[in-house]
């Protein structure tokens, strides 16, 4: 193989597994860890941990597996939306993506085996929801939504498996990061509207009208509001007020300026402003008071 199309190959494998992804998740994963379950534990003692660093590569391989099965179901309403990505995802083939897939999960469900059976059990049921959720769920209305958030907050439950401890300020962070990842999948829908609409694929807004789709989303972030004051009441949140302050006052901008407008470009936009803020979140960990 010449060195030209070895590195198509390995950037094709980047741009498949989302790697930028990967490593925000990573991040979360360790943040999270590190200053909501084991303040009194230090970086190094967590990332000199065998058993720590299996969870978070078993965590990380299987959700890499998912968007390399995703990209398999979506091809053909990708080519429509992100064709400049899609094509450089194609310097890999189907065959070699299938055995990346199949790789990935023995790897994860293997590294899972050396921490304990639960672990292995937990990954061996999330990489069948993931198979589940593209073969089966990802093209039903709303349902496919809903699964969608919640296989997205799924890995982090591995952290719940780990230091077997859970409370409501716990909670809370799940129910809004969960209400967060359902609303950019509905915005989401949007973005990807022609595609849906060419390939058949039942979204809320093809299926219901745009308007309709919009009104769920106006109604789903009046949600975001309950957990994120009973966050900013509680002892723990420390700085991290500032960042829901702040989350609030943009998002809900932008999802006024999304209601308004008709534009592919400003959903577009807004669908980025989440991501975006999603990954100020991540950094944010930071701020929890120990």
């Amino acid at each position: 193989m010449k060195f030209s199309e070895l590195l198509r190959q390995i950037i094709a494998f980047f741009a498949l597994v989302r790697v930028q992804n990967i490593l925000v998740l990573s991040l979360a994963f360790v943040l999270t860890a590190k200053y909501i379950f084991a303040p009194e534990a230090s970086f190094l003692q967590l990332l000199t941990n065998p058993n720590f660093i299996f969870l978070l590569l078993a965590s990380m391989i299987s959700i890499s597996s998912g968007y390399i099965i995703n990209s398999f179901y979506d091809r053909k309403k990708d080519m429509i939306n992100r064709p400049g990505k899609t094509l450089i995802e194609q310097q890999l083939d189907l065959n070699k993506r299938l055995y990346l897939y199949f790789f990935f999960n023995f790897t994860a469900v293997f590294l899972a085996w050396f921490i304990s059976y639960r672990a292995t059990i937990f990954f061996s049921v999330y990489i069948f929801l993931i198979w589940f959720y593209s073969h089966k769920v990802h093209n039903k209305t709303f349902i496919g939504n809903l699964f969608f958030a919640g296989l997205s907050i799924f890995p982090f439950f591995a952290i719940f498996l780990y230091f077997k401890r859970i409370d409501w300020f716990i909670f809370w962070h799940a129910i809004f990061l969960f209400l967060v990842l359902l609303l950019k999948d509905f915005v989401k829908s949007f973005v990807n509207l022609k595609g849906d609409v060419v390939t058949g694929n039942q979204t809320i807004p093809v299926k219901y009208g745009e308007q309709k789709a919009k009104y769920l989303i106006i109604f789903t972030s009046i949600l975001l509001i309950a957990p994120m004051y009973i966050l900013t009441q509680h002892q723990r949140i420390g700085n991290m007020k500032y960042y829901f302050a702040g989350f609030a006052l943009l998002y809900f901008l932008g999802l006024f300026v999304f209601v308004k407008s008709h534009r592919a470009k400003t959903y577009a936009y807004f669908y980025t402003l989440i991501k975006v803020l999603l990954v100020a979140g991540v950094f944010s960990i930071a701020l929890v008071n120990n």
